[in-house]
């Protein structure tokens, strides 16, 4: 592994199978800008090559100039990109395209990230605040996130016509198309859940690997994040209520959205 790019603090709760990770992102040094630009490519959209960097740049400076009335949209963006960026460095596989095929204007629908590590499924899911949300906090973020990945699986989230939204669908197409670590025998079974899925067999999130993630956009009220308070308030929320196989839990204090677009223009 290289030369670790994050301030994290992580945190394993054994008996639960739990792990908690800590970061802390005040600005971009030259690690993380380094390692930034060795993983851009392949997190945005495998099937270009490395060399396309610049493409891949210019494609999201599009997407978020687009959206530069929109604070939400442009940080659930950066803030789910970077933590792509560290499930990538914990040497998870990604076995989905981060750019949306279905609609170029818009993030991806589905699942936020499906990956695999050990020979394992996870399935991750993105919630984020920006600083004038001043009653957001980590703990609201990631239980709207596990929330929401429960859903999903278990078909109680629904379209504007009442109807089970099936987040395989879109798991199997990205699947499908990633350049990197193409593993069919997992399209093989999210075949499967797709297939039971539309049959009206729905999935337990107690079966499933699951990483929920919270990221903070504070500007001029960034610190550090608390571990112990923050480690406390979390196994009060999970311990004991919550029902998963395994979880990992993403929390990052950032800065600012505009290092990452800072980040895009060379700054």
């Amino acid at each position: 592994m290289n030369i670790n790019p994050f301030n994290v603090k992580s945190v394993q709760v054994e008996k639960n199978k739990l792990t908690f990770h800590f970061i802390n992102i005040e600005n971009y040094d030259v690690a993380l800008k380094n390692y930034i630009n060795d993983n851009i490519v392949s997190i945005y959209n495998s099937t270009y090559d490395n060399e396309d960097i610049e493409i891949i740049k210019e494609k999201i400076r599009k997407w978020i100039n687009e959206k530069k009335n929109d604070e939400n949209k442009k940080s659930g963006f950066v803030a789910e990109f970077i933590c792509h960026l560290y499930i990538n460095y914990l040497n998870f596989e990604q076995h989905f395209i981060f750019q949306n095929l279905e609609e170029e204007s818009s993030m991806k629908k589905g699942f936020d990230g499906l990956y695999k590590l050990d020979d394992e499924m996870w399935v991750y899911e993105s919630k984020s605040s920006i600083y004038k949300t001043k009653t957001a906090n980590h703990n609201s973020n990631i239980g709207e996130a596990y929330r929401d990945i429960k859903a999903k699986l278990d078909g109680t989230k629904l379209n504007s016509h009442g109807n089970p939204i099936s987040p395989w669908e879109n798991a199997v197409h990205h699947a499908k198309m990633v350049e990197i670590n193409k593993d069919e025998k997992l399209i093989e079974k999210l075949k499967e859940f797709r297939k039971e899925f539309e049959t009206g067999s729905y999935e337990d999130i107690e079966n499933f690997n699951v990483i929920p993630s919270s990221t903070i956009f504070l500007e001029d009220r960034y610190k550090l994040i608390d571990n112990d308070k923050l480690k406390e308030q979390l196994e009060k929320l999970i311990v004991n209520r919550y029902k998963y196989k395994k979880m990992n839990v993403l929390c990052i204090n950032k800065k600012s959205v505009n290092d990452f677009i800072g980040y895009l223009n060379g700054v």
